[in-house]
Parts: C-alpha cells; structure tokens; sequence
C-alpha cells in the first residue's frame, strides 16, 4: 500500500513540476478554464513596473508587444553565462525608463525567482544596459534566461567585466519597482 501512494505522489510531484514549467516556456497546461484564464492574463504582460505608494500612478504591465514598439537596439557579445558569440536584441533600460516617465530615484528590479538588484536612474543613462527580448534572432524562454534579460556590451570595453556589472545582468526579469 506505501508503494502505491509513493507511486502517485512521486507522478503528483512530476506532473506539478511539469506544469511549473509549462506555464513558465508558454505550453498550453491542462487546467480548470478558471486557471486557464488567469495563466492566460499573466502570459499576456512579459513586464511589471511598480511606482511608489502615493506616487499616483497605476502600475504599467508590458507586453512583447509594447517593449518591441520602443526604440530598437542590439549588439553582439560573449557571456560569461553562454557559449560564443551572442547577438541581444531589445530596448535600452534608458529608453524604457525615459518612457515610463522616471527621471530619478532608485530602481529596484526583480527575477522570476525574486533575485533583486537596485540601480540608480542617474547612472542607467550611461550603463549600456539592454533590456533583451531576443538572443540569436529567437526569443528567449525561462530556461533561457528570458523571457527578459539585463545584458551589457561586455566584450565592447572592460568596464563591463565587472563583479557589479555581471550582478547587475539580471536574467527572467519580471518586474521594476521605483523605490522612494
């Protein structure tokens, strides 16, 4: 009788992790229709952004769509995270957050998986940091290090070899909050 329950919470587990998953590359997972329209609203926005309590502003939910009608930028480079050279195609975080309307304060930007940094507004106009949605021509899944992904030009100059500048290389970013 153990077995048998080992047997099916062993499959629960497998089939739970297996749909972590699925909702998380986009795959369609069998679920209630009231599931199935909540994960359909989560999948339509690739990016929240959070202003402060009392600023307000709504927050802003951003689709593929919305990132890819801002100004388009790219470059080539090797990561310390991939194999070759890649080519990053996105938005420059500058370009994103002159759009949101943000000209100061801190940014407190969050992963899938809640890793957290914190850049000053200030000094992203000089950062070189690219919000990429597109790695070799595809975009790029969480297994991938996507949907979004917080890359430099770290083979353009040295500065970008740095401890800071690769924690600042945020992968499966989800969320930016303006802190006060």
């Amino acid at each position: 009788m153990s077995r048998i329950i080992s047997t099916v919470l062993a499959a629960a587990f497998t089939f739970v992790g297996w749909a972590s998953v699925a909702v998380a590359e986009g795959l369609p997972v069998n679920t209630t229709d009231q599931d199935q329209s909540v994960n359909a609203q989560e999948q339509e926005f690739l990016l929240e952004f959070m202003y402060p309590p009392g600023a307000e502003r709504e927050a802003v939910y951003m689709t593929l769509d919305d990132l890819q009608n801002l100004p388009h930028a790219g470059f080539e480079t090797t990561t310390i995270w991939t194999e070759g050279l890649q080519t990053f195609e996105g938005v420059w975080l500058k370009d994103l957050v002159r759009h949101l309307e943000v000209s100061e304060g801190t940014l407190e930007l969050s992963a899938l998986n809640e890793y957290l940094i914190e850049m000053n507004v200030e000094e992203i106009a000089d950062s070189h940091a690219l919000v990429a949605y597109m790695r070799n021509g595809k975009p790029m899944t969480a297994r991938e290090k996507g949907p979004l992904w917080i890359v430099f030009p770290y083979d353009s100059d040295p500065k970008f070899q740095s401890e800071t500048v690769y924690a600042r290389s945020i992968w499966q970013l989800d969320r930016i909050s303006l802190l006060q």
